[in-house]
């Protein structure tokens, strides 16, 4: 897992709330932030750092991605205080993403983020994790034994995790949140979907995608009902918060769906009844079992399940139809 390979990450979370509350530390002098990345503004120097640094943009542009990565290792190790630092970081896991190791990438793009907090670069590393997050949530595997065959979907989570934390209430840390809930209702984790979704709602109140998480989490708390025989509290939770979400956007697309998913949780409560009357019957406790045919029949008079209760009662106590 990534926490493993990241010891620092306390530090880490540290330092970036504590940049969140300075100025932003730009391109050095004859450079300029152009597309998430610094880039000399006239050409320096060829055998001077910032040659060099140029030279190695070049050599990503025209996909010379094994040379750049040897050449960045040489001029991290000998040029430790240079300002251009995090650039040259950032080369070195652009190259790593373009020969499709996304996982190696990241070790760079955490040396930027741990070490480098106010660089205006920043941010563009924080895009370019939520970019390999996502590739692992598709279905992007980690090297093993030389075949990609590793799941690192909870390496993604860790991920999406952190940038939430790394720059909290930014649009980037919103989206970073409802992806984290997104994936977790789209492979059936709907335990983990409900909270995830709550945790967006609880982070994001005024988010455009607040109605989408509403709608989601109720569905997941509707998801999480496991049959008849068991408790009955997901549907009655996912009630309360459709009716709560009806109330605050009312004849909006979503009421038809809402009004189905009422009328399933009135069906399901009417099934219930009719499987507790059933149980009596089997159980000789013919009282009991008559007093639960009439419930259905009384509350739940327009379902199926009624129309049982009646053919039931009927046949098994018709002295109890008749009253």
């Amino acid at each position: 897992m990534i926490k493993k390979h990241f010891l620092f990450l306390a530090v880490a979370m540290f330092w970036a709330v504590l940049g969140s509350s300075q100025a932003l530390l730009a391109a050095p002098p004859g450079w300029e932030l152009r597309n998430g990345s610094w880039v000399p503004i006239v050409p320096p120097g060829v055998d001077t750092p910032d040659g060099q640094v140029a030279q190695m943009i070049e050599d990503l542009a025209n996909n010379e991605t094994k040379k750049l990565i040897s050449d960045a290792r040489k001029w991290i190790k000998a040029n430790k205080k240079h300002p251009l630092m995090p650039q040259v970081m950032l080369l070195q896991g652009d190259a790593e993403v373009a020969r499709g190791n996304k996982y190696k990438a990241l070790y760079s793009y955490e040396d930027i983020l741990n070490n480098y907090p106010t660089s205006e670069l920043f941010p563009h590393v924080l895009e370019r994790e939520y970019n390999i997050a996502d590739a692992f949530l598709r279905g992007y595997k980690k090297k093993f034994l030389g075949l990609r065959i590793l799941s690192v979907e909870g390496d993604a989570i860790e991920l999406l995790d952190r940038i939430q934390d790394r720059q909290r209430g930014s649009p980037m840390a919103e989206r970073a949140g409802l992806r984290v809930a997104d994936y977790y209702y789209t492979n059936g984790q709907f335990r983990e979907s409900t909270d995830a979704y709550n945790d967006f709602i609880r982070r994001y109140p005024y988010s455009q995608y607040v109605r989408k998480a509403e709608m989601r989490r109720a569905e997941s708390s509707l998801a999480n009902f496991r049959g008849i025989l068991f408790d009955f509290t997901p549907l009655y939770d996912g009630r309360e918060r459709l009716a709560a979400l009806q109330e605050a956007y009312p004849q909006t697309s979503e009421s038809l769906q809402i009004r189905a998913i009422d009328d399933r949780i009135y069906q399901l409560e009417g099934k219930k009844e009719l499987e507790i009357a059933r149980y009596y019957w089997r159980a000789g406790k013919k009282h009991a079992s008559g007093y639960y045919y009439k419930r259905v029949i009384a509350n739940w008079p327009d379902t199926l399940s009624a129309d049982a209760a009646r053919k039931e009662l009927a046949l098994r106590m018709p002295q109890e139809a008749n009253k």
